[in-house]
């Protein structure tokens, strides 16, 4: 039954609530995948992401069909999440959050470091 009601959660839009009704934390993009629709604009994406970053099981949320040239997997992402149910969750915007605590901070360094590597072993000799 739980199921059946994130699923319904999912399907809500932020434009369904009130910008005060949410607070931001930090996340990262999980991924950020083009949709599969030819017709659909280069920019329009599938993101998936992470957020809670101090806690020992982050909380995963996703939205589809986001028009976001700015994301890319691995980008640090400010995640919109409902005051009552941090199950709602909402893609912010590409972003560091200056308020973070040590905890976040380590993570989010440790995933900056990671994503460089990455970088470095993707370019050619």
């Amino acid at each position: 039954m739980s199921y059946g009601l994130s699923s319904c959660k999912s399907e809500r839009k932020y434009s369904d609530y009130n910008e005060s009704d949410f607070y931001e934390v930090q996340g990262f993009i999980e991924s950020a995948i083009p949709t599969s629709d030819p017709f659909d604009s280069p920019n329009e994406k599938n993101i998936r992401f992470k957020y809670f970053l101090d806690r020992d099981n982050p909380k995963s949320g996703m939205e589809n069909d986001l028009e976001m040239f700015e994301a890319k997997t691995g980008f640090p992402l400010i995640v919109l999440v409902h005051k009552e149910d941090e199950n709602i969750s909402f893609y912010g915007r590409v972003g560091i959050l200056e308020n973070l605590n040590s905890k976040e901070k380590m993570f989010l360094s440790e995933h900056i470091r990671n994503q460089m590597k990455l970088i470095d072993l993707s370019k050619p000799d």
